[in-house]
């Protein structure tokens, strides 16, 4: 047998598994471990939560910043580090709405941050400030607006609280109605005491008429101003909203106005009749709806979400109110109104 007819053996599908099963046995770790295979360590992802917070306050102030050098900056790899930009896309905060979401881009081989959502200490507002807000958190009303107001003043520090409580009492926020406008001519008519005769829109009925009324005080009430006074033809002291007054002419007619004492006992709104409609709001539901007025909170959930309750609202209104938030509310109470839901609730999902 020539040499070159053993050296071409050597390659036979015999000896090639021959010489596998010998690395193969060389390879095995011994019983000593001298040569026993170290598997690397698992990943601590506490290791990632520290580059990341390194690394998007870093781009933001590098911007364009190269791969290569925010590698290096972070003691990682380059793909290590694209894997974690890939990860910080994937974090918001609810409700996870596009602008919610951190935006970081790699244009060539340059990192930049669009908007980093940085954690930033709440303003510290002065005494001058939080009175200004105060201000016109009074002038746009609502239910919430006194809350706005504690906490406006809640924000000064403790030493200058009350300077706050008295600019909140020395400042108007908003201009004086011009003197011909219709709220010009009422406050006129109130502090003069003269009867007016007001141009009024009905939506109920869809029609104008004309009503003579003693005005007695403009009040605010659920985002609405109201002229509250003594109706001639119904013979009472109702409110009337400004929105559907079309025109207001002062008379010559004047009048003596309820006392003080009087007018904080009127009824300056119609009590509610019935009973209270109670909904239960998931978390994401109740952020919305808390910050409408006309809802008082019954039960606070632990996982942030509410059961509210709403007087004189009807099932039809209820139902409306509880399914804008798209499965996120339900009517819980009283039962005629709990019925009303549930039935509104079979015929959609009747029609899928």
């Amino acid at each position: 047998m020539s040499p070159r007819a053993v050296k071409s053996g050597a390659s036979t599908p015999a000896a090639r598994a021959a010489k596998a099963a010998k690395a193969a046995k060389a390879a095995k770790p011994g019983k000593s471990g001298a040569a026993r295979a170290k598997a690397p360590p698992p990943k601590d992802a506490r290791d990632r939560l520290r580059r990341v917070l390194f690394l998007v306050p870093y781009a933001v102030k590098n911007p364009g910043i190269p791969v290569k050098e925010l590698a290096q900056r972070c003691g990682v790899s380059e793909a290590e580090l694209l894997e974690d930009l890939d990860f910080l896309l994937g974090v918001g905060c609810p409700p996870f709405a596009p602008d919610d979401f951190l935006d970081l881009y790699v244009e060539g081989d340059r990192v930049y941050v669009a908007l980093h959502q940085s954690l930033t200490r709440p303003p510290r507002f002065t005494e001058s400030e939080a009175a200004a807000l105060a201000a016109a958190a009074r002038a746009l009303g609502g239910e919430g607006a006194e809350r706005a107001v504690e906490a406006l003043r809640e924000s000064v520090p403790r030493d200058r609280r009350k300077s706050f409580d008295e600019l909140v009492g020395r400042i108007y926020a908003g201009s004086p109605p011009a003197p011909n406008s219709v709220l010009g001519r009422l406050r006129r008519a109130v502090a003069e005491r003269r009867e007016v005769r007001l141009r009024y829109f009905t939506p109920s009925r869809s029609e104008e008429k004309d009503r003579v009324v003693r005005p007695y005080t403009i009040a605010q009430q659920f985002g609405h101003w109201y002229l509250f006074g003594h109706d001639a033809a119904r013979g009472k002291a109702i409110p009337f909203r400004l929105d559907r007054v079309r025109s207001a002419d002062v008379l010559d007619t004047r009048f003596e106005p309820p006392t003080a004492a009087e007018l904080a006992r009127a009824r300056l709104f119609s009590e509610p009749a019935g009973d209270a409609v109670r909904i239960r709001l998931d978390p994401l539901a109740a952020r919305w709806a808390l910050a409408r007025p006309g809802l008082r909170v019954v039960e606070r959930a632990e996982d942030g979400g509410a059961t509210v309750e709403i007087q004189g609202a009807s099932d039809d209104w209820a139902t409306r109110f509880a399914l804008s938030f798209g499965g996120g509310a339900e009517v819980v109470a009283p039962p005629a109104a709990r019925r009303h839901f549930a039935e509104a609730v079979r015929r959609a999902l009747g029609r899928y």
